[in-house]
């Protein structure tokens, strides 16, 4: 049964009961066998995805040189993340020899749209933005647009339409993961999973991942319950900790929670083991971070977390506009086809530093540029 709270930052949901069979071992016995099918056939679902992938989904080189001169501006949000894939970002122009700018966009509307003014009074040859909706900076985008300037987005609910010139990671590729998430907690719990999602509708793409998640426990189990929390932006970095713990007090029978990324987690365990909440309740989450891998890595309540193609995708993007500025075929950048891993204690690469989902990602794209010694 799908619950869905819709008051934004509200403390608790309605108390959840976890659906039973009635007692004697006939009903017994069945319950068993149906929790067993249930996580049976999420642990088939999830199984490809917890192999490392060792290619980067692109297969096509590049036709001809690679430009010169071009200065790429790039639209960084204050969360940690986002810093991270900024410089994914500068490793890929690194590559190529261009100049990135990174333009620091905050986390408020205000701070985005000036962050987007500045790239309309600048001379960029192309803008990468993440997240934010495009609402918040339809004005400038058109601007650009109207100039010929080529925005590329991702990490976004949005289609790449009127004005995104493209995207890496949007749309499908979040329902996907919030599949993936939910088939992980099935292939553990089965029957008796009962889950919980702490999601940021600022971050529509979030917002996704958890419709998904919630949707794919609810059709392939009719006994599990889920349910999802909206938490507002001023919590991230505030009252977020205590929002969760209040929530988990106040809902025993929850055995899983997702977290809408990494960035979400920090600070949690410490906040969790406080409140009395036993580590019987697991987590799962979008992302890695080197706090967030220590977590996994120690067993602090994280159990799994569908990693992002952070690298990846940030190379993907450079190999889309190097094809775009020759006149090339960009469509084998666009496609759905950016690795997916979901990484548990046991298959962690690191847990003190960033890592790739695909080891030689680098060299693979520098090759297909032409560029590999």
């Amino acid at each position: 049964m799908l619950k869905k709270s819709l008051a934004v930052g509200a403390l608790a949901l309605s108390a959840m009961l976890l659906v039973g069979c009635s007692t004697g071992a006939p009903a017994e016995s069945e319950a068993t066998a149906s929790t067993d099918a249930v996580a049976q056939a999420a642990a088939e679902a999830i199984a490809p995805a917890l192999e490392r992938p060792t290619s980067v989904g692109v297969d096509v080189p590049l036709a001809g040189g690679i430009p010169e001169g071009k200065e790429i501006y790039w639209m960084q949000c204050s969360s940690p993340a986002c810093a991270v894939v900024g410089e994914a970002i500068k490793e890929a122009t690194d590559a190529v020899g261009w100049e990135l700018r990174v333009v620091d966009a905050g986390l408020t509307p205000e701070s985005i749209k000036a962050a987007w003014q500045q790239a309309v009074l600048g001379e960029p040859d192309a803008v990468i933005t993440s997240g934010f909706s495009r609402a918040l900076y339809e004005d400038e985008l058109q601007q650009l647009a109207e100039r010929g300037v080529p925005v590329l987005n991702m990490t976004t609910a949005e289609p790449p339409e009127d004005g995104i010139t493209a995207a890496q990671k949007w749309g499908p590729d979040f329902v996907d993961q919030g599949e993936r998430l939910a088939n992980f907690v099935l292939s553990q719990s089965g029957e008796q999973t009962d889950a919980a999602v702490f999601s940021v509708s600022v971050f529509p793409n979030i917002g996704l991942v958890a419709d998904s998640f919630a949707d794919t426990i609810s059709t392939a189990c009719s006994t599990c319950e889920v349910a999802i929390e909206d938490i507002p932006i001023d919590a991230l970095g505030g009252d977020l900790t205590t929002r969760v713990v209040t929530y988990l007090q106040a809902h025993p029978d929850v055995n899983w929670v997702y977290m809408g990324y990494s960035d979400m987690m920090i600070g949690l365990p410490a906040a969790l083991q406080a409140g009395g909440i036993p580590t019987t309740v697991r987590f799962v989450t979008l992302d890695t971070s080197p706090t967030t891998s220590t977590y996994l890595a120690n067993g602090e309540y994280l159990t799994a977390v569908d990693t992002s193609p952070t690298s990846e995708a940030a190379f993907r993007h450079i190999d889309f506009l190097l094809r775009y500025f020759n006149g090339e075929d960009t469509s084998v950048s666009t496609a759905h086809t950016l690795p997916v891993w979901m990484v548990t204690k046991d298959t962690l690469p690191s847990s003190s530093e960033n890592f790739p989902l695909v080891v030689d990602y680098a060299e693979q794209y520098k090759e297909l540029w032409g560029l590999a010694p």
